[in-house]
Parts: structure tokens; sequence; C-alpha cells
């Protein structure tokens, strides 16, 4: 499945050829083939099923990296590209009276050679490539049409060259298109697999604005977005964000998070949180690497909820300040006091609710009932983000209900205006 929505074309070009080879069956008369429309019918034909075999072996092959790195369109221009140098060129130097397509076959393998060449080994690819081509010809040239060979190697080896002098150098992002979304998820999967069909439902079901992958040549290596905080519109939380196991220790979870904070300076997002959260599996801990990463990018634990997501597995938050951005004014109000007016389920738990609530000139009303209310309804905790300002007035009478400040969200509202966070367990 994830073969097929990455190289549609791919298959199909191969399917295609299979379908005319059951229906028409070999050809026994290449001879028959003279002109260059019957040349070009002819490149979807062949005399024998081994002939056959390795042509689709080699198309399966060169079309896993080719079609992924240029895009489907891209990928049918080199097609046709090499299809009809092969007939012209064979036509000119070789004379008529040949079929098949593996002047297809030798361009696509032949982009995914030196487009997944390490750039000091590109130059020796090359010659290996020349070598090859030029045992073929002294060797074969009897038996193959070697000019549809050589025609189709250039024409997908160059296209490869070319993507190298002027495309993206090594891994970058870009953002996530609908032909990222089965390798995002299955990236995703390889750490949490409730992450990963929670990321499936959204992006098939709400789509991927904000979402990015990090590609080379054509892979994706990992996955990385953001949303803009719903109340404060300076703020983003980074969204899912997972290497693949064979890409880490390698740097490019530092490059990810990096270029992503480079983008969100363009939105003007002076700080980034990361919710994640913290449990054993078999004695070890799931986002180990994932704390290591925010860590080594300068991301600073802000806040941890011990039992938070369920008991067991802790809710934490790390924060990054983007020093691209500019700062903000701490907006100053006269209200001192808060009004509960009620608790709904928190995100991401079952059993875990957050208070309602909105300010008033002074005071708490409202609170004691709802904690109350908290248990009545099954709710084993119950949490109360407020900012600074709110939170220092009304410490005493916090305290008082029950509640314990558990840490703050540094600069969540404005520079020097943070979020305290206050929880009530009862009893």
């Amino acid at each position: 499945m994830n073969y097929l929505t990455r190289c549609p074309f791919t298959l199909f070009l191969i399917l295609l050829t299979l379908t005319i080879h059951i229906l028409s069956g070999p050809v026994s008369d290449p001879q028959a083939f003279q002109t260059i429309p019957q040349l070009l019918v002819g490149v979807l034909q062949h005399g024998n099923w081994y002939h056959l075999a390795v042509n689709c072996a080699l198309i399966l092959i060169g079309g896993a990296v080719t079609e992924p790195a240029l895009g489907t369109v891209r990928m049918i221009a080199l097609v046709f590209g090499a299809a009809l140098a092969g007939v012209l060129l064979e036509l000119s130097l070789g004379g008529p009276g040949f079929v098949g397509i593996s002047g297809i076959a030798y361009g696509l393998v032949a982009y995914s050679v030196i487009a997944t060449s390490a750039p000091n080994l590109r130059q020796l690819n090359l010659l290996l490539i020349v070598l090859a081509l030029s045992a073929e010809f002294a060797l074969l040239r009897a038996e193959l049409a070697v000019f549809t060979h050589i025609a189709g190697t250039t024409i997908g080896g160059g296209a490869a060259m070319l993507s190298s002098l002027f495309g993206k150098k090594g891994p970058h992002l870009k953002p996530m298109e609908w032909k990222h979304v089965s390798r995002a998820v299955e990236i995703i999967g390889q750490t949490d697999e409730d992450d990963a069909a929670e990321a499936e439902r959204i992006f098939l079901n709400d789509g991927y604005t904000n979402m990015f992958v990090l590609l080379d040549r054509g892979e994706v290596l990992g996955v990385t977005g953001f949303g803009i905080d719903e109340d404060v519109p300076d703020v983003a939380w980074l969204s899912w964000t997972y290497l693949d196991e064979a890409s880490l220790g390698q740097g490019l979870g530092s490059q990810m998070l990096n270029d992503l904070l480079g983008m969100l300076a363009k939105h003007n997002i002076r700080k980034i949180f990361i919710e994640t959260s913290d449990y054993e599996v078999d004695g070890r801990r799931v986002y180990a690497s994932a704390h290591r990463l925010y860590q080594e990018f300068g991301a600073n634990v802000e806040l941890t909820l011990p039992d938070y997501h369920e008991v067991g597995e802790a809710k934490i938050i790390y924060g990054i300040d983007n020093p691209d951005a500019g700062q903000t004014e701490a907006v100053e109000t006269d209200d001192t006091g808060i009004r509960v007016t009620g608790i709904e389920k928190a995100p991401e738990t079952e059993d875990v609710a957050g208070f309602i609530w909105e300010e008033i000139p002074v005071g708490i009303a409202g609170l004691d009932f709802y904690a109350n209310e908290l248990s009545k309804t099954g709710f084993r905790m119950g949490v109360l983000p407020l900012p600074k300002d709110l939170s220092r007035s009304n410490t005493a009478e916090l305290e008082a209900l029950g509640f314990a400040r558990v840490g703050q969200l540094k600069d969540y509202y404005s520079t020097g205006q943070s979020q305290d966070w206050w929880i009530y367990q009862p009893k």
C-alpha cells in the first residue's frame, strides 16, 4: 500500500506492460516494427517472458527512487523522453526491428543510481555505468538494442545530475503533500502506534496544514509541524515530530527543528511549546530519544504533570524561545479574580478535567463547587492553568481549597507573563 501511494505511475507502467504481453503474446517477428510509430508501440511489447520480467524488475527498482524524487508528472516526462530518445537513436544507428521497454528501465535505474550516490561517489558511479554500457555494446550488440539502453541511461542519468546541480541539496523541509501521508504515518508508528492512528485520522479528515516532511532525494526521513495556539497568536505548539529509525543519530532531528524554527520566525512566532509524555514499556522509556532531541536543540522542561494521561504516564511540556522573533509587551489588566463556570474532559486523557474560567474584578467564585463536582463525575484530577498575575493574587485561596501549583509555562501570554498550572486531586 505504501509503494502504491508513492509510486502509482511505476506500478501502472508495469501492469500495462504485463497486460499487453498477456493479451497480445510475445513478439515473434521484431522486424515487423519499422516506422517510428510502430517502434514506439513496440516499446510496450516483448519477445519472451524473461525479457519482460527483467525489464519490469528494473522499472520497479528504479521507479521506487525516481517517482518519489521527481513526482509523478516529471516521472512521466522522463519515461516518454527515454522511450522517444531510445527509439530515435536505435533507429538511426542500429536500424529498425526491435521491441521492449528496456530503454525506460535503464533510464529509471540510472536516475536512481546517480540520485542516491554520495557526492564523492557520483563520478565513480558514472564511470561504472559507462563501462557497463561499453561492455554491453562490445559483447551483446548483435542481441540487444544497445542504443536504446544508452539513450535511456543518458536521459535518466542526466535528469539526476541536473537535479543534484540545481535541486535542493541534502535533507530539507517541505510542506507535506498527500503522497507523503502514508510514509509519515509509518514513521510515527515506529515509536507510537496510538499517535500514528490519531495522525492518520487527522491527516485524512482534516488535512495536513502546517505539517512538513524532511526529504532527502525524494525519500521521507522525518515529519514535523506546528499549530498556532488558540488563545495566543504568537505562540505555537509542535505537532507530531518523528524521525525514521534509520535516520537517528545523524543530527537530522536538530536540523529539522532548526528549519522549522526559521519558518515560524516568518510567522512572528516568539515561542514554541512541545507537549509530550513519559512512560515505560518493558523497562524502556518510549520517548527517551525524542526527549534527548528536544534537549539537544535547547528546549527546557517547563512543566511536568505525573500521571496525567493515565497512571504511570506523565505529561511533559518543553519550551523553546525563538531568537529570531520579536518580543511582546505584557497586557495589563485591573482584574485579579476568577469565576469558574464549568469543567470539561482534558485532551489526551480519559479521567482528567480542565476547569473553565473567566476573569472577574476580585476573588474566586465557583471553584469550590466544581472541585466537588470533579469527584462526582469520576475525574481523578483537575487542571487549572492561570496567568501568573491572577495566580499570584489568589495563591492563598487556591491552596486553602486543596489546589497545588505544579509549574509554569514561561512567557506564555507575552514576554514576562507566564502561565501557572494548578492541579486538584479529589480525596
